[in-house]
This record gives C-alpha cells, sequence and structure tokens, in this order.
C-alpha cells in the first residue's frame, strides 16, 4: 500500500507565510496600478515632479540661453541624453521640432486645457538653475555613476555657444502641468510648463515641453522601480526574520515532541521532555513525560508482578513433578497414559514459568557483554532447535558482535523454533547476513504460510497468539517473540517484521 504523502508543519507554515506576502504583494501591485489608471497626476507632488521640474528649468534655460533657430538641436540633444522623445508646443498649436507622429487624443486635450501663468514684468535676478553636479546636470537627474540617465548626456546644459546676459536671467519658475498614459497604450506623456521670453520690458511667453516615453518609468526621469524592489525584498526579509524565530521554535519543540512519542511506542518509557515553555506546548511536553512516566511505573509493576507469581508457582509445580516422578511405579499399567498426560501438563507448565521469568527479567540489569563470533553462534542455535527442518546458513565467517551470547542464543532460538513449529511441515529457513558500514543485518527468512497485515503489528504483544496456532501441539505461550523484541532492543535496538 502506498504511504500518504506527508508534509512537515516548517514547510505548511512557511508555505501560508509565502502566500500571505504574495497576497499582500499582489495587493499592493492592484493598488499601484488602480492608482496610476485613476490618474497619475499624483505622481508630480513627489520625486517625480521634482525631477521634471529641474528638467524643465534646465531646458528653458538653454532655450533662452540660445537663439530660435537653435531650438531644434537642444530638444534634439536632450532627447538623446534621456533616451526619451523631447519636444516644444507653443500656443495656440505650434510644435518645435515635431518629434511626435502622433499626439493622442487625450494629451492634446490636456496640452489644450493648461493655463499658461499670466504676463507679468520681469527684473533682472540671480541665475537659479538647480544644483548642477558632474557634467553640467542636476544631482537628482544623474545615476548611480554619476551619468545622467538614460544615457549619453552630450554637451552639458546651457552649453550652447552663447553668454548669458545678466537682463536675460529669470527665477525659477518652470512647472510639472500634467503627466497622464496616453489612450490606447500610446506611451506616457509629461508636460512642463517652462518660460521662454526673456526681455526687461516685456512679459515672458510661455511654452510646454512634452516628454513621452514608452514605459512607466522613463529611464528614471517618471518613476524608478529599483526603490520599490528593494523595499519589496526589504518587507519580505524583515518579515521573513520577524517570523522565523517563532515558526523555527515551534517546529523544533514539535519535532522533539514526535521523536519522544514515537520512542514510547516502541517501548522506550524512561524518555522525558525538558522544555521552559508556559504554553499549551508546554502543557502537551508535560504531558507525554507524565503518561510516559506512568507507562513506565505500569511495565514494570506488571514484569514484577509476573516474576513473583512465576517465583511463586516454582515450588508447587516442583511438588508436583516429584509426586508425579514418585507415583510412576505405583500406577497401574492401564492409568500409564493419564499419568503421561498430567506430566506433559507440568512440562509444559514449567516452560510457560520459564519463558515469564525470561520475560521479566528481559532488559533488567546488565547484560554480559563479549565479542561474540555469529556463524559458530547461529549454527549451534540451528542445531539445537531446528530438528528435522532444512536450514541453509550463509554467514560470512569473520561477523563479529559486541553482545550477550546467552540472550542472542535465545533470541536466535524463538526465532528456529518459531518457524519451525509455525511454517508447516514442508518448513525451510533460509539465514542470511550482510553488512554495511559499522552495522550488520541478519535475516531470518522461512517459506511459512505468513500472517495477515493486521495481526502482524500484534504478534509482538504479550500472549498474543492467532487464532489458527491456538492449538495444543503449535499454541505456545505467546510470550517467544515478546522475549526475541525485548532481548533485541535491550542489546541492539533494531528490529523489523515482514509477513
Amino acid at each position: 500500500m502506498k504511504a500518504p504523502w506527508r508534509q512537515s508543519l516548517l514547510a505548511k507554515m512557511l508555505g501560508w507565510l509565502a502566500l500571505h506576502l504574495i497576497v499582500l504583494v499582489a495587493a499592493f501591485v492592484l493598488f499601484v496600478n488602480l492608482q496610476l489608471r485613476i490618474g497619475l497626476d499624483s505622481l508630480l507632488s513627489g520625486r517625480t515632479g521634482e525631477r521634471l521640474r529641474d528638467l524643465g528649468e534646465l531646458i528653458g534655460h538653454d532655450l533662452r540661453s540660445a537663439p530660435r533657430s537653435d531650438w531644434d538641436t537642444i530638444l534634439e540633444r536632450y532627447s538623446t541624453s534621456l533616451g526619451l522623445q523631447v519636444d516644444l508646443w507653443r500656443p495656440p498649436e505650434e510644435w518645435q521640432a515635431n518629434v511626435f507622429k502622433r499626439v493622442p487624443a487625450n494629451v492634446m486635450g490636456r496640452i489644450k486645457d493648461v493655463r499658461m501663468p499670466p504676463g507679468r514684468q520681469v527684473e533682472p535676478v540671480a541665475d537659479r538653475r538647480p544644483p548642477l553636479g558632474p557634467g553640467g546636470f542636476p544631482s537628482q537627474m544623474l545615476g548611480p555613476e554619476g551619468m545622467p540617465r538614460g544615457g549619453d548626456p552630450g554637451p552639458p546644459p546651457g552649453a550652447g555657444g552663447e553668454v548669458v546676459r545678466p537682463q536675460d536671467r529669470m527665477p525659477r519658475s518652470a512647472k510639472p502641468a500634467f503627466f497622464l498614459r496616453g489612450e490606447s497604450g500610446d506611451g506616457y506623456w509629461a508636460a512642463i510648463d517652462v518660460p521662454l521670453a526673456m526681455s526687461r520690458n516685456q512679459n515672458p511667453q510661455h511654452g510646454l515641453v512634452l516628454v513621452r516615453s514608452d514605459d512607466l518609468s522613463g529611464n528614471g526621469l517618471f518613476f524608478e522601480v529599483r526603490p520599490w524592489i528593494l523595499g519589496a525584498i526589504a518587507v519580505i526579509a524583515l518579515s521573513l526574520a520577524f517570523w522565523a524565530p517563532f515558526v523555527v521554535g515551534i517546529t523544533r519543540y514539535i519535532r522533539r515532541l514526535t521523536v519522544a512519542t514515537e520512542k514510547i511506542a516502541d517501548g522506550d518509557f524512561k524518555v522525558r521532555i525538558a522544555s521552559g515553555r508556559n504554553d499549551e506546548l508546554g502543557r502537551l511536553g508535560a504531558a507525554v513525560s507524565d503518561m510516559a512516566g506512568r507507562l513506565d511505573h505500569f511495565v514494570t509493576g506488571q514484569r514484577r508482578f509476573l516474576a513473583d507469581v512465576a517465583h511463586e508457582l516454582c515450588a508447587p509445580l516442583a511438588r508436583l513433578r516429584t509426586g508425579l516422578a514418585v507415583l510412576e511405579p505405583a500406577v497401574p499399567e492401564d492409568r500409564q497414559p493419564r499419568l503421561m498426560a498430567v506430566e506433559e501438563d507440568a512440562d509444559e507448565l514449567a516452560k510457560l514459568i520459564e519463558e515469564v521469568l525470561a520475560f521479566s527479567k528481559a532488559g533488567a540489569g546488565r547484560p554480559q557483554l563479549q565479542a561474540c563470533e555469529l556463524g559458530p553462534l547461529i549454527r549451534e542455535v540451528v542445531a539445537k532447535e531446528a530438528g528435522e527442518m532444512p536450514v541453509a546458513v550463509e554467514i560470512a565467517a569473520d561477523l563479529v558482535v559486541h553482545a550477550d551470547p546467552r540472550m542472542l542464543s535465545r533470541a536466535f532460538g524463538n526465532l528456529v523454533r518459531n518457524a519451525r513449529v509455525h511454517a508447516g511441515s514442508e518448513a525451510r529457513l533460509h539465514i542470511s547476513t550482510s553488512r554495511l558500514e559499522d552495522s550488520i543485518t541478519i535475516v531470518f527468512r522461512d517459506n511459512g504460510p505468513g500472517v495477515a497485515e493486521e495481526e502482524l503489528a500484534r504478534l509482538f504483544e504479550p500472549f498474543y497468539r492467532p487464532d489458527r496456532s491456538r492449538t495444543r501441539d503449535t499454541g505456545g505461550s505467546g510470550l517467544g517473540l515478546v522475549l526475541l523484541i525485548a532481548i533485541i532492543d535491550y542489546l541492539f535496538g533494531g528490529f523489523r517484521n515482514r509477513s
């Protein structure tokens, strides 16, 4: 039968944590996407607006510092340096460089809705361009390597070959006008209101610098994705760091509980679970330790009781057998069969008492450990217990174990005797060994009818016998395999059965 698939509690908890984080990330992405679809203008109040304002100041300064015949060249230089499309729109409907092949209707509508600042008299003031970094670009427009976002910057802004006269300087007045996505997914568009006319006696004329990108990031000008990714990774890392000690602590303690209960199921009642936990798991561990202690006390008392009963039965049994021996010469010939039956019952009772005593003493005291050669020991057991049953022994000559030879002989003898009695008249037994590093496996295989699957586990219960073996000749006491398990666990701690 195929074993059911099992999943550890740690894997389940980590799986739920991962699912929780995925749901949070999906909700965040959905929220951001919804916000961006509703309106991208909200980004203009943050770093996006600052970068667009700085770009507008640079472009406006360069345009005001150069003759109108050079404006196409200036706009082309910015398009190349930023890796974006840049053009200038002036009312009523005049495009400076005609960079855009098509302007979406929703973008054109927003352009026409922009209200230019009213004209005013401008006095010469100090130049208030944004602080410049390496290459003459604002520090906010520079990437991690100190280069402008988008590629080769070309000549620094303002390097138009003309000297800016003091009377041509203007206050910092560039302002982002809008930021939206073109209809039908036609790119992302940003407009910057910049002053163009530069005269002492003339109000400034304004224009819109349009910047288009195929994606939302705009090479870092519109939206920087990297900080969001790093922030998400940091949130996940912090979540894992917060949850990991809690999850690992629970699963480690549950693993200890599992190991302890498996040992108790195998008959080791000395298990105790030490823990300073004061929660439900701590109470469970204390209950398991208490249960193991009670079972140990119960099993020890049971064995002590069996040993006491067996000892008490030895004296009357000895007197019974002595009486039978005394009566045998005086019993008439025709009554001898009845006397022999009584003697057989007495012998069976003596064997039962002997096995009860051996079972009660198994695991008590210290075994007399010494080096034992498996080959001679098993052959001696076979010669004593196999009778006429054919037995094939395949054991390497150099296999030596450290064990109590008396207890080991009794355990092997129970297996050989069990095969002889229960495997049938055509029974054959094959004994083999295999070695893997420091461990030795000894296999006893017979050709008997086997045992039903539901009875395999109960074979090693004290005094249990399958129904078909409950006869006078083959019934046994039900302690042979129990004694075998007790001896093997006591000496080595490893036994498996299979039908």
